[in-house]
């Protein structure tokens, strides 16, 4: 019969009654200690000293110097890659966030329990109607034990936060979301991007800010802490009339867009999602169906809307010959000196610039021009990965910042070291958007705002590509443009039964034509 490992703080006791120490490692240093021991998985959230005793009290007095060695024999691996060491005191998890997780594993095992009814008889043949009567029923009264067991081994206040938050979880009736939000975000760390999973706290933000605005009303009273609030909520007390309520107060109360409104929907439909795949709760979706519509209003509100645009010959001439550092007004004047031409002549998109590194500069064999790569950790989509060769324009930029970069030592270093990683995702470019704005209202007036951004290069460059397959470059064509924009292609003829890439001479060919014959002789003199 499956048993269930009774967790104590600090401590894990296997199913044989022998206890370990357990040393919890903080959440945010999970990647450094998976880094520091190289696991699979790349992180690490634990580790085991067993002590040696099947009593708890003895476990109790053995913990101390026990995690204090295993913290030390962690540090020891995390200095020897660089990495700070762990704080002094150890730390576990909340009361909460034990009980929770203490439940949630005995309810996986008594879902699991047969159902079919037990009948069991005494040593007279009568029917034991005391006892359980089912496998599920046994496991539960097991559990039920094993809880009051903890409970009773903490401070009053905490056995009764423990218990009752283990029994309601146990029954389905208010499993508290702050635990289950930290074992989803677990997963969603290992499988999207920084860019999504900063998508995903902006939501629950908002999710948390409304929560708190509508029982603030309802209760008469003020939360201070939206998130704390949201965390400490149970799931299933969560009502579907209060969810469908959400939309419209981010439309309303929050000022969103109807497009900004989906994003913001979008994680909390897969959080439901994964509590459902994870029986936590059953079916269905409450939020399934909660963002019908809003394609329709967010294409009305984008009605009479300008829409972005390329550069103008003359803004391009205007960008490209005012100097950044003009009055000493820009501290970035040479990354944007130097992006501006880049991302003109490969039509990259802004991060994948900014993001360059040596080893993403590549010189293939018998190949005419340098060539700069996108790879995975860069590229917005699978199809953006890519190779782009670099015009003859531009390669004084990229030698010059290859032989900055080399000469650190470093076999990945930044070709662009001022732009620091910043914002929710850690973008190279987040902090180089912010200046190249500020460079591009001071050339070309605010007016200019919601017309044209530092994407609008990456149009220009696919203008010019058109241009110059009109003008008889037939490299220049479609399915070339967006092999180099890193943009999917568009008919299954081209997915399924064409080459996935196209030899080096033909991009090289196509890059080279496209300023020949695609670009006007203004912006080339400029480029010059």
């Amino acid at each position: 019969m499956p048993k269930k490992d009774a967790d104590v703080f600090g401590l894990k006791r296997a199913a044989s009654g022998l206890w370990s120490a357990r040393l919890s490692i903080p959440r945010d240093r999970w990647q450094d200690v998976g880094l520091a021991y190289g696991t699979k998985s790349g992180i690490r959230q634990e580790f085991l000293k067993s002590l040696q005793t099947h009593d708890r009290q003895e476990a109790i007095r053995r913990r101390g110097p026990a995690l204090d060695a295993l913290r030390s024999q962690v540090n020891e691996k995390l200095a020897a890659i660089g990495k700070p060491a762990l704080e002094g005191d150890w730390k576990v998890q909340s009361v909460v966030e034990q009980a929770v997780a203490d439940a949630l594993s005995a309810k996986e095992e008594i879902e699991k329990a047969s159902t079919v009814p037990v009948i069991t008889r005494d040593a007279n043949g009568q029917v034991m109607e005391e006892l359980p009567a089912t496998d599920q029923e046994h496991l539960k009264n097991v559990a039920t034990g094993l809880a009051e067991d903890v409970a009773q081994g903490l401070p009053d206040a905490k056995g009764h936060l423990y218990l009752t938050t283990y029994m309601e979880t146990l029954a389905g009736t208010a499993t508290p979301l702050g635990p289950l939000l930290d074992r989803w975000e677990l997963e969603r760390d290992r499988s999207v991007s920084k860019a999504s999973r900063a998508m995903d706290t902006a939501a629950f933000n908002h999710f948390a800010g409304y929560l708190a605005e509508h029982d603030s009303q309802r209760q008469g009273g003020s939360i201070t802490d939206p998130m704390k609030h949201l965390r400490a909520k149970g799931l299933e007390r969560l009502e579907p009339r209060v969810l469908g309520g959400f939309t419209e107060w981010l439309l309303d109360s929050a000022g969103l867009t109807a497009k900004t409104v989906g994003s913001r929907v979008s994680p909390l439909k897969m959080f439901w999602d994964w509590c459902i795949r994870k029986h936590i709760i059953s079916g269905p979706n409450p939020w399934d169906g909660a963002t019908r519509g809003l394609k329709q209003q967010a294409a009305r509100q984008g009605n009479g809307k300008p829409k972005r645009r390329e550069f103008s010959e003359d803004e391009l001439l205007a960008l490209l010959q005012t100097d950044p550092d003009a009055g000493k007004r820009w501290a970035w004047g040479q990354a944007i000196r130097d992006l501006m031409p880049l991302a003109l002549l490969t039509g990259a998109r802004e991060n994948e610039l900014c993001s360059l590194t040596v080893d993403k500069v590549v010189q293939l064999s018998g190949a005419e021009l340098l060539g700069i790569a996108v790879l995975e950790e860069d590229a917005k989509t699978a199809s953006s990965i890519r190779r782009v060769p670099l015009h003859p324009l531009v390669r004084p930029i990229i030698e010059r910042r290859l032989a900055a970069a080399r000469a650190t030592g470093e076999p990945d270093a930044p070709l662009f070291p001022e732009c620091k990683p910043g914002g929710p995702a850690e973008k190279r470019g987040y902090y180089f958007s912010k200046r190249f704005t500020e460079f591009r209202r001071d050339v070309l007036g605010a007016e200019s705002d919601g017309l044209v951004t530092f994407h609008s290069f990456r149009k220009c460059f696919g203008t010019f590509m058109r241009r110059a397959a009109v003008a008889g470059v037939s490299e220049c064509q479609l399915s070339v443009a967006q092999k180099l924009m890193g943009h999917k292609p568009q008919t299954i003829t081209e997915t399924t039964y064409m080459e996935a890439e196209m030899p080096w001479k033909v991009y090289e060919a196509a890059i080279l034509g496209m300023v020949d014959k695609g670009m006007p002789e203004g912006v080339i003199e400029a480029l010059t």
